[in-house]
């Protein structure tokens, strides 16, 4: 696929607002038709009048360093330490069982080490939640969340993070959503989301202007979620619209259609899968990609306490082929978070123009050991041996090799449950490349501590 760098045609743009006014509304439309002719009345619950109130409070303590994750050059020597501190206040009111108001404050800043230069601010102060949530309005099997939400749909393959580039600091979307029961087994979730380049929507107390993502992004979902005896089944149709901006001028209209399931075996043993398919535009060019996943995940603490919980499994998300016209590079849609290593996001920022954690053209066969050593202690290995669907670009200096393997992913994480308030984790992950990358790339080490106080 050849880059288009030529800005849209404006006309386009506003037909392309046009229809996504004309989607919002179908969309609502649906939702009101859907609960009328459900016949899953019995799922509505007796429900109180009983009022309320919960004060939450969070406080995360993170040490970070790591070498050349970014550049995999130590000649650089552009490695980072620091501390992240991130502060979380919520307040939760029912006035009856059936209504939820919530609010969320939260503040993350840094302290950095290396590099010594940057100095240390306070950051945002910002509205992290904000929701009203109505169960079962009118009597119907519906329930209705409405504001600024956490959404996780699945195993977070397409939809977990609604703005990447703040990190960990937040994973909400501005979003509507509907949660349709069509019987105990079935329910079928609607939702619309809006996601600016920085939080223009709501108040922000000592404003930064945070990124948060690249282009103005709009999103449209129907994901189905069903029980089949011991079958899990998910399905879904997604619609992303990226909205083209002065510095990046080319939009995208991706539709993604995928389903997921989860299937246990016996005692111990099952598996499960998603995989999706992905078409539309991007600019003027078609689009067209697969991606999608698989894990066997077997648990023998039922033969013996010591035995480890074990996962083997594949990942493959497809990568754009440059010699064609068409866009087959898979778009991780709302799921650019460190699904499968926390470090290796930052190896993708130069490969997909500054882009952190854009999950494409990346292949993976991986296992993991999870060793439970005592109740409150966690020891587990991953192994992943890394590939590309294709080959790097020739354009881009920083790959530079012509194979297409990336490299060998080692992870190792302790986790800790101290008591009912206190968690906390050490994460080391080591990444050694391969032909896909130039012949003198070296290897990164990067490594975390975590403490979590919550009430």
């Amino acid at each position: 696929m050849i880059e288009n760098t030529a800005k849209p045609d404006a006309s386009k743009l506003n037909k392309g607002l046009f229809w996504g006014k004309k989607r919002t509304i179908l969309i609502i439309f649906l939702v009101l038709l859907c609960p009328l002719n459900s016949t899953s009345a019995d799922v509505i619950e007796e429900k109180t009048n009983t009022s309320t109130f919960k004060l939450s409070f969070s406080e995360r303590f993170r040490f970070v360093s790591w070498d050349n994750a970014i550049s995999l050059d130590e000649s650089l020597d552009n490695g980072r330490t620091f501390t992240r501190h991130r502060t979380s206040l919520m307040a939760q009111w029912q006035p009856n069982s059936r209504l939820e108001f919530a609010v969320k404050l939260t503040n993350e800043f840094r302290h950095y080490f290396v590099p010594e230069d940057r100095d240390l601010n306070l950051n945002e102060i910002f509205v992290d939640n904000l929701y009203l949530k109505w169960q079962n309005p009118g009597s119907l099997p519906v329930t209705m969340t409405i504001g600024r939400q956490n959404i996780m749909l699945g195993e977070g393959f397409v939809v977990m993070d609604g703005h990447p580039l703040d990190g960990s600091r937040s994973i909400y979307f501005n979003a509507v959503r509907f949660d349709v029961f069509l019987n105990k087994n079935n329910k079928l979730i609607l939702f619309y989301t809006y996601q600016p380049e920085t939080d223009d929507l709501l108040p922000v107390i000592n404003n930064k202007h945070q990124a948060l993502i690249e282009q103005p992004e709009q999103g449209f979902g129907a994901y189905f979620t069903g029980k089949y005896n011991k079958l899990n089944l998910e399905a879904y149709l997604i619609r992303k619209n990226i909205s083209s901006t002065e510095n990046k001028p080319n939009d995208s209209r991706i539709n993604t259609l995928g389903s997921r399931f989860v299937i246990p075996f016996s005692e111990g043993l099952s598996m499960a899968g998603e995989g999706a398919f992905q078409f539309g535009k991007y600019g003027d060019f078609d689009r067209f990609s697969f991606g999608g996943y698989f894990h066997l995940d077997y648990n023998a603490a039922h033969l013996h306490p010591l035995l480890p919980a074990l996962t083997v499994g594949a990942i493959y998300l497809a990568g754009d082929n440059p010699e064609t016209e068409k866009m087959e590079g898979w778009d991780p849609l709302f799921s650019r978070w460190p699904k499968w290593s926390e470090s290796y996001i930052y190896t993708l920022i130069p490969e997909y123009e500054g882009r952190v954690a854009y999950w494409s053209n990346f292949v993976s066969t991986y296992g993991t050991l999870n060793f439970r050593i005592k109740s409150r202690l966690n020891l587990v290995f991953t192994y992943h041996h890394l590939r590309a669907a294709e080959i790097a670009a020739i354009d881009r200096p920083f790959l530079g090799g012509r194979g297409k393997t990336r490299g060998d992913l080692f992870i190792t994480k302790a986790v800790l449950k101290i008591s009912k308030y206190f968690s906390g984790h050490l994460l080391w992950e080591t990444f050694s490349p391969g032909s896909f990358y130039k012949p003198d790339a070296d290897r990164y080490n990067w490594f975390r501590f975590e403490l979590m106080f919550k009430i």
